[in-house]
């Protein structure tokens, strides 16, 4: 106390670099007698995969994960484990990260999120080694899943990393790096902004793994700072996440919990400061796969010959990262954030959109179609042996469309259909102009076989509506469901289904 009070004195003004002394001495001082004192009764938290679906009589739940954790429910229960000091490791990090904030200085709590995999084969739990869990709690997770930031107060664009239980090198417990360089400007250098202690190597000592860790501040601000820690993370810092791949998935997922989290909170310029550190170091931090395989499975980069079949590199303003050799031929190396996903006219149209008038002939890839897509396999085939430009599938990206542009009913009344006699329509957004979209049940297998289908055919002009295809022994079948009708027939159409639908009935009960 007396040094702390020395330190809270002098404010931290002196230029001679005693007050940087002063300060590391009081951290590396309340990290030993914070491991001295507070002991571990209990086991924390212990994720090293799945546990078996069933237990029997030889396996039990007790055998992957020990119950002998007191439970802090309130702040009462809290207040009993600091008057007693002592808990599990992951408590002890929270305490200790208390203990920072209660002597003024700004402290983060970090958590490392021990996420399991969801491909198969799956990893399983380890049974516990209950001499070493009982005798040392936890002693046999080499990595901690709590731990400390302290940010400098004597240069806030400076944290030291803290981890006071479970590391036992001096060197580990307490590690400076840079939060971000300078007022504007952002470091080069990444080995002054990173630290790989925490990552957990895979061995068969270790279970652990790392794919998140999130930060917490004095005032309840949730930070990603995985960056720090991982390297090859990429990826959950581009502009456009791959949400194709499960990696994408899970960063638009924590994305979007750290959003809610942080809703009715505000970033200081610090914060602002720090995340663009964090998103140059991600970009930066990184490795480029040597081979093939690797450079495929990667979720950061990509070539011209790992390339999907819809993909393209954008052209304009994207220089390659550097070049390298794939399978004996030299190749340029980008990230996957200038990558250009392409659909073709049909497929857009799925998702409601339509390629802009002045877009149809600039497509920005040409791919090779499959029969799938067509209604009859054998009549495309045939033309396909005719005109080979027909396999000629053109890609559009996202900027080269609009909102669809829904078709209208002609002047004389007639309804929009195409060569099947059919209208697509796959959102609600696309139903004709003038029209009304009936999706009554039997609705079109009534309007054929009506007794009154001549007189239908005379005064309503209708058009089955096609929402879907279905896929059988490579063909495409049509999947429909009601019609559209012009808005001036609709009483008049609704009328004859129910019409029919009450003779349906009457015929029922009277075979009935």
């Amino acid at each position: 106390m007396k040094h702390y009070k020395s330190f809270r004195k002098r404010g931290g003004d002196g230029g001679d670099g005693g007050d940087d002394e002063l300060l590391i001495y009081l951290l590396k001082y309340l990290i030993k007698w914070f491991r001295k004192n507070f002991k571990h009764d209990s086991n924390g938290l212990r994720v090293l995969g799945y546990v078996p679906k069933k237990s029997t009589k030889e396996t039990k739940y007790e055998d992957y994960f020990p119950a002998n954790s007191k439970p802090i429910a309130n702040v009462a229960d809290l207040n009993k484990v600091i008057k007693k000091f002592q808990h599990n490791r992951d408590t002890g990090a929270q305490i200790f990260t208390a203990l920072l904030r209660s002597l003024g200085f700004e402290a983060r709590l970090v958590y490392s999120i021990p996420l399991l995999g969801l491909r198969k084969p799956f990893k399983m739990q380890p049974k516990l080694r209950r001499k070493i869990t009982e005798v040392n709690k936890d002693n046999d997770l080499l990595y901690p899943y709590f731990w400390t930031e302290l940010v400098n107060p004597l240069d806030p664009s400076q944290l030291f990393v803290i981890e006071t239980q479970c590391f036992w090198e001096d060197e580990k417990q307490l590690i400076r790096l840079q939060r971000y360089s300078y007022k504007g400007g952002i470091s080069n250098s990444s080995s002054s902004s990173y630290t790989s202690q925490f990552f957990p190597s895979q061995n068969q000592f270790c279970q652990m793994s790392m794919h998140y860790v999130v930060a917490l501040t004095n005032n309840n601000l949730v930070l990603d700072v995985s960056s720090r820690y991982m390297q090859d993370v990429s990826y959950r810092w581009f502009n456009r996440l791959d949400l194709r791949t499960e990696s994408g998935r899970v960063a638009l997922l924590m994305q979007s919990v750290i959003r809610i989290a942080n809703a009715r909170k505000s970033y200081s310029q610090d914060d602002n400061l720090e995340l663009d550190a964090l998103r140059y170091l991600a970009m930066h931090n990184c490795t480029i796969p040597k081979t093939f395989s690797a450079m495929n499975r990667s979720p950061n980069f990509t070539t011209p010959s790992t390339l999907r079949y819809n993909e393209v590199i954008m052209k304009e303003g994207v220089a390659p990262l550097q070049f390298v050799k794939l399978d004996g031929k030299r190749e340029p190396v980008y990230f996957k954030n200038h990558l250009l996903i392409g659909k073709s006219e049909k497929q857009w149209k799925f998702l409601g959109r339509s390629i802009k008038p002045e877009e149809i002939n600039k497509p920005i890839k040409l791919a090779k179609a499959s029969p799938r897509t067509v209604y009859n396999k054998r009549i495309f085939v045939q033309n396909q042996m005719n005109d080979p430009e027909l396999n000629d599938v053109k890609l559009y990206s996202f900027a080269q469309t609009c909102p669809y542009l829904r078709l209208k009913v002609s002047p004389q009344g007639a309804l929009p259909r195409n060569e099947y006699g059919n209208v697509e329509i796959y959102r609600p957004n696309m139903v004709p102009e003038g029209a009304v979209w009936l999706k009554l049940s039997n609705v079109e297998s009534i309007f054929r076989s009506s007794t009154k289908n001549e007189e239908v055919r005379q005064v309503i002009d209708y058009v089955p509506v096609v929402v879907g295809f279905s896929f059988k022994k490579g063909q495409a079948y049509p999947v429909k469901d009601g019609l559209i009708v012009r808005k001036d027939d609709e009483v008049a159409a609704k009328k004859l289904w129910l019409s029919e639908k009450i003779e349906e009935h009457q015929r029922m009960q009277r075979t009935g």
